[in-house]
């Protein structure tokens, strides 16, 4: 509940800011220092802040713990200030006290009268030209007298890791204005500049003498126990707790990616087998699946190994080499193309050449372990660099095994003819899936010939779907969705016909048709989905953020357990889903209901940096001693999905135009049996195909369930078996899986497509059907009529058998009122008492009005009139609904 509080014992400050005009904002109250949870924070609360402080009008107010996590309670949350209080206390905000919020999401305040130092970059607000401000007015520091030290506690400040390099020579920029001649004498561990010691210097410096810092950014890395800073155990930030990474997913792109963030120049070797000593702590999950053209690790893509069974004997190691005129192409799709550049003198420069060929390229290639050079571009194809220029006009045979052994290799000579250089290497090519939420879900793209482009779904089947997921250490094929459920691209399509066997370690070793050549359009686009492809979503909530929590794991959703579940694993949930802050959690199912299938996830725990579930410490998939009462439910503020997530899961069709269809008749052609084949439905008397596009094995399962021929084995996009050559009848077909008839699914109006018949659909089925050898299989109508003209006799003849007894036994009755007996009655006269005679007349009598009775129930209708089953299955031909058949009638005794 909102309330407003008036307590003078409430003291305020900012903490970890540089100065006491930036930091966390903290609050004393009753006793103990707390923190103010950030849910609703914003310019006008950080304004009270800053009057309250006097510290002039408010510059900033950062979410997301920005000045670090703070310890104790957090006290309040949820403020909402007008802006014109006097006084934090005096706003409104939920109660205060120990709310049990975590610290993930400290509020922070940064105000126009905060002095400190900052980092001047073009590009990387953890590296820069160091600038302090004095009074009103900003100005650089000499480096004369600058040492790591110093540069360890501004990266500390900056919350940006840890000091990884102080390049002399005004590294990235001349400033402008007072040069300070301040020398700092810190010692590595001190909270801020401003609390190292530091003297007057008498240094007489410029601003080529202008103080450069580089950290390692806000998540690392950094290289620990070697014999300098560019070689060691690779760890990786989080928070404040520095975690190792494990050398089994540690690639050479990954390194090369570290290196290149360290300033440290290329990869000279990856020593495993804890080359440099057991880490502590925890060891990330994070598998990182870096292209080699990044600049910082934290750009990478990463795939989440929650089956990692990797520990601190895994550790992964990296030298790296500052050597001079070490190699690399930037700027590129991947590190085999791009433009050239070489180091030298710890910095990246370029190469320019007027007259560079295909031989200078060969050597580029055959250095960097990329195969060989299939064209030399100039740079202008990968932008040009305003890095400083360090060869120019190289010469070479081809046959080098390096750029520095051709017999002309000038240093540092411009030359206003000469431009930048490119090469594109053989090995350049990459595979990514895209638009599926994550790296193993998506639309299959191909980075070839500098650009990416699509794979038609021409012969696509399970072998290939099976081989892209492989390469991409996403496990096996799980097909869901296939052509164009991500939406459709505009780029190249690269690859058609594709013909794998399923054993090749890379899509481009299967036959296909040449690069570039096919007969497709983008709806043709092949998508995948791999069994490592996970993804959560919230269900029985009345909105997007809120419900059971679900997560799709080894191809079916499940759910998850809420033991050990606390606010730290929920807001993770919270922040996957791009939902808003976390407001409670339902620690059972009487909200959101039990759900079915596997509980996947049990006895997490999470350390809020994550981005995924997945990321998370818990059992094996699977692995639990939960039932599905306990199934996890959370309830986060909705926000606005950011527009690059929306569409993710896509149909790849209108459903607007999408409609129910009339009764059709289904059958196959053309398989092995008569349950495999191509689809084909009658329509206007005539039959015609069904068109690829939005089809899935939910739709197949439906054509096999019509069929009786079991479930679908599996669904490629187009038929490998002669395409058809009459009407095209159905497109955008979309089945749920549940209906028991093709024509109760949605699809586009009958005959309306865009397609040919190369892109028509076959399925094959897991079971085989009634058919008769050497013969067509009966068409789905003629099945239906069969069984139930059987049924229906049946019926008839067990009627007929129970009318003709009781006609028997009333008969027998009216003989015993005077009408004469059907047969005669035995008995013992002298055994007999007066009177039982007509008892037990009377008992037969009762008999057979049960029996009439029985009638009743067989028929579902009083003894009366005879009724017609004109009303049949949903689904069967009209020739059968036309049918009737007469149930007789009786009459009740009088």
């Amino acid at each position: 509940m909102d309330q407003i509080y008036h307590i003078e014992s409430v003291k305020l400050s900012l903490v970890n800011g540089g100065s006491p005009c930036a930091g966390r904002v903290e609050v004393h109250y009753k006793g103990n220092w707390g923190t103010v949870y950030d849910d609703r924070w914003d310019l006008q609360d950080a304004a009270v802040v800053c009057r309250e402080l006097g510290c002039g009008a408010a510059m900033g107010a950062p979410l997301g713990a920005h000045f670090g996590p703070g310890s104790g309670p957090v006290v309040t949350g949820s403020v909402e200030c007008s802006g014109s209080e006097a006084a934090l206390r005096e706003c409104r905000s939920r109660t205060w006290g120990d709310s049990g919020l975590p610290h993930s999401n400290d509020a922070g305040v940064i105000c126009e009268d905060h002095r400190g130092p900052r980092l001047v970059s073009k590009d990387d607000q953890c590296s820069g030209r160091l600038e302090v401000q004095y009074g009103e007015t900003w100005g650089t520091v000499c480096d004369l007298a600058w040492d790591m030290d110093d540069a360890s506690v501004v990266c500390s400040q900056f919350h940006c890791g840890v000091a990884v390099s102080v390049p002399r020579g005004a590294y990235f920029g001349k400033g402008t204005g007072l040069v300070r001649s301040d020398v700092f004498e810190c010692k590595g561990n001190e909270t801020s500049l401003w609390d190292c010691p530091r003297s007057l210097g008498t240094l007489h410096c410029n601003h080529t003498s202008d103080v450069s810092v580089i950290c390692s950014g806000n998540h690392g890395p950094r290289l620990v126990g070697g014999k300098d800073r560019c070689s060691g155990r690779v760890e990786v930030l989080h928070g404040d707790e520095w975690g190792t990474v494990c050398d089994q997913y540690f690639s050479l792109l990954d390194a090369g990616v570290v290196c290149e963030q360290l300033h440290c120049g290329a990869v000279a070797a990856t020593p495993g087998v804890t080359h440099f000593g057991r880490g502590s702590g925890l060891v990330w999950k994070e598998n990182y699946h870096c292209q080699g053209n990044e600049s910082r690790l934290v750009d990478c893509p990463v795939l989440p190994r929650d089956q990692m069974s990797c520990s601190h004997g895994n550790d992964a190691g990296l030298i790296c080499s500052d050597e001079i005129w070490s190699l690399r192409l930037s700027n590129g799709g991947s590190r085999c193309d791009g433009r050239v550049e070489v180091y030298h003198n710890g910095r990246w420069g370029r190469v320019q050449d007027s007259a560079w060929n295909i031989n200078d390229s060969n050597v580029v290639c055959r250095e960097l372990g990329c195969g060989s050079a299939i064209f030399a571009y100039n740079s202008s194809r990968y932008g040009e660099s305003e890095l400083p220029v360090w060869v120019n006009n190289v010469q070479c045979e081809g046959n080098e095994s390096q750029l520095r052994n051709c017999s002309t290799f000038t240093l540092n000579q411009t030359s206003s003819d000469s431009i930048g250089v490119g090469v594109l290497c053989s090995d350049h090519l990459q595979l990514r899936l895209s638009g599926g939420g994550s790296t193993c879900a998506g639309r299959v793209e191909i980075y070839y010939n500098g650009s990416w482009g699509t794979v038609c779904d021409d012969s696509w089947d399970l072998d290939d779907a099976n081989v892209v997921c492989g390469q991409l250490g996403c496990g096996y094929a799980v097909e869901d969705k296939i052509p164009g459920f991500c939406g459709r691209s505009n780029g190249q399509i690269w690859l058609d016909e594709v013909r794998c066997s399923g054993n090749e370690s890379y899509l481009w070793n299967c036959s296909s048709a040449p690069w570039g050549r096919h007969d497709c359009s983008h709806k043709e686009d092949v998508t995948v989905k791999c069994s490592e492809h996970k993804e959560m979503r919230l269900v029985n909530g009345g909105r997007r953020c809120e419900g059971r929590v679900e997560v799709w794991y080894n191809g079916t959703w499940g759910t998850v357990c809420t033991e050990k579940l606390s606010r730290v694993e929920a807001e993770v949930i919270c922040k996957q889903l791009e939902c808003g802050p976390l407001e409670y959690i339902e620690y059972d199912a009487s909200k959101y209901g039990q759900g079915s299938g596997p509980i996947w996830i049990d006895e997490m725990k999470c350390s809020s940096h994550e981005s995924v579930l997945w990321q998370c410490q818990f059992d094996p998939w699977g692995q639990h001693n939960c039932n599905h009462r306990e199934d996890a439910g959370v309830s986060c503020k909705d926000a606005e999905m950011p527009e690059t997530t929306r569409g993710k899961d896509c149909d790849g069709g209108n459903e607007s135009k999408s409609r129910r269809l009339p009764d059709l008749q289904l059958r196959v052609d053309g398989g092995s049996n008569n349950c495999s084949g191509r689809v084909e439905i009658l329509f206007n008397n005539s039959w015609g195909t069904v068109c690829d596009d939005s089809w899935g094995l939910a739709d197949a399962n439906v054509v096999c369930r019509q069929l009786g021929c079991g479930s679908a084995l599996w669904t490629p996009g187009a038929a490998t078996i002669a395409p058809a050559s009459g009407d095209i009848w159905l497109d955008e077909v979309k089945c749920t899986g549940s209906e028991s008839f093709l024509s109760r699914c949605l699809a586009s109006p009958l005959g309306q497509h865009d397609c040919d018949h190369k892109e028509d659909v076959f399925v094959t089925c897991s079971g085989i059907s009634i058919s008769v050898l050497g013969k067509k299989p009966p068409s789905t109508a003629v099945v239906v009529c069969t069984s139930l003209g059987i049924l229906l006799i049946a019926e008839f003849v067990a009627l007929v058998i129970i009318a003709r007894r009781q006609s028997a036994r009333r008969d027998a009755e009216m003989r015993g009122r005077g009408f004469g007996f059907y047969e005669a009655i035995y008995e013992e006269i002298d055994d007999t008492l007066p009177g039982n005679k007509f008892n037990q007349m009377n008992d037969s009598i009762s008999g057979s009005i049960d029996s009439m009775n029985q009638i009743e129930y067989y028929t579902s209708d009083p003894l009366g009139c005879a009724h017609s089953t004109s009303e049949l299955p949903e689904g069967t031909s009209s020739s059968v609904r036309g049918e009737s058949s007469m149930i007789p009638c009786f009459q009740s005794l009088s």
